[in-house]
């Protein structure tokens, strides 16, 4: 699409069919509905948001308005001039930039405000694509999912601290189940999202190999994280083994998440750690933080080209998200 930022969204919003105001928003629900419950699926309220149009003036306003920051975005970081042509990439890469703008710190609402807009943008995108046949798709919501989990592990607006394990090893020693101890290594020592760290089948596998930035033998297997993101997790050989043996006896490795969070939180307790504002996302904390003192000493590198490496390893689009993770 051409034309000023302002043009392309506002052209949108017009064109896409996704101008509802003056319609009955009760009558749009309902048809989102039997929608959704005919495709086989249940009429959640995140479907129905995202089905639905626009229905006021109000919502427009702003939704138009985080529309043109998306795109203002894509073009100043990615040379991105046309509306049509945003990735879920670039949508990531404009949320992530929301939260970590140190000089205009956002609540957590506000944050879900944007992703929101951001959501209905697909819509909207979808909507015209198919209007005009052009063959485009658009899948943002993976990428807005990464970034919502990422606002929930900082604490968005709610929490300023460490939320790293003062004893991480100790922790993982006590818990009450062994695959609860294997999740909890392969988040310590790779950085792994709980969702990364479960359900991991033997085509994942990679091996052996040597980390470049420690020279210990390490063993690898990939994820395709939130986002859609496809990177490698290296794990100690000790775990690579116990993941490996768990995998070819059981075809995969499998635990339940609730089950887990909750050992994660009597275990600290039991060991005199005060289990709040951690969980899961305490072990990815310490990871980020040992990881990135190791790339420094023994890799020999300055801590913006550590920051990079530490923030890829941990699926990352921008390396200032892990800055919370480091208390920077």
């Amino acid at each position: 699409m051409r034309g000023s930022i302002k043009y392309q969204v506002h052209t949108l919003f017009l064109k896409s069919g996704i101008d509802k105001i003056g319609h009955s928003k009760h009558a749009a629900k309902e048809m989102v509905r039997q929608n959704i419950k005919a495709s086989g699926q249940q009429p959640s309220w995140h479907k129905l948001g995202k089905g639905m149009g626009i229905h006021s003036t109000g919502t427009r306003d702003t939704y138009e308005g985080t529309w043109r920051q998306v795109l203002e975005h894509a073009k100043s970081e990615f040379g991105v001039r046309d509306i049509e042509k945003l990735t879920g990439q670039h949508i990531q890469s404009y949320l992530e930039s929301k939260i970590t703008d140190s000089e205009n710190r956002i609540s957590n609402q506000t944050f879900l405000n944007y992703s929101s807009a951001c959501e209905k943008l697909e819509t909207a995108l979808t909507m015209n694509a198919w209007r005009l046949a052009t063959g485009n798709s658009y899948r943002f919501t993976p990428n807005i999912e990464a970034v919502r989990e990422t606002a929930r592990e900082i604490k968005l607006g709610r929490f300023e601290g460490n939320r790293a394990y003062e004893s991480p090893k100790l922790l993982i020693d006590n818990l009450k189940y062994e695959s609860h101890q294997l999740a909890a290594r392969i988040q310590f020592e790779g950085g792994a999202r709980i969702s990364e760290a479960n359900h991991i089948g033997k085509e994942q596998l990679k091996g052996i190999f040597k980390d470049p930035y420690s020279d210990q033998l390490k063993g690898l297997f990939e994820v395709q994280g939130k986002g859609g993101k496809i990177r490698d997790i290296q794990v100690s050989l000790e775990t690579y083994k116990a993941l490996k043996e768990t995998i070819d006896q059981k075809n995969s490795f499998d635990f339940n998440d609730r089950t887990y969070r909750n050992d994660l939180e009597k275990t600290a307790r039991f060991i005199g750690e005060a289990p709040e504002n951690k969980g899961s996302h305490g072990l990815r904390w310490n990871f980020a933080q040992y990881r990135f003192s190791e790339v420094q000493l023994k890799a020999d590198v300055n801590e913006i080209h550590a920051l990079s490496i530490v923030s890829e390893e941990m699926g990352h689009i921008r390396a200032s998200i892990t800055e919370h993770y480091l208390g920077k």
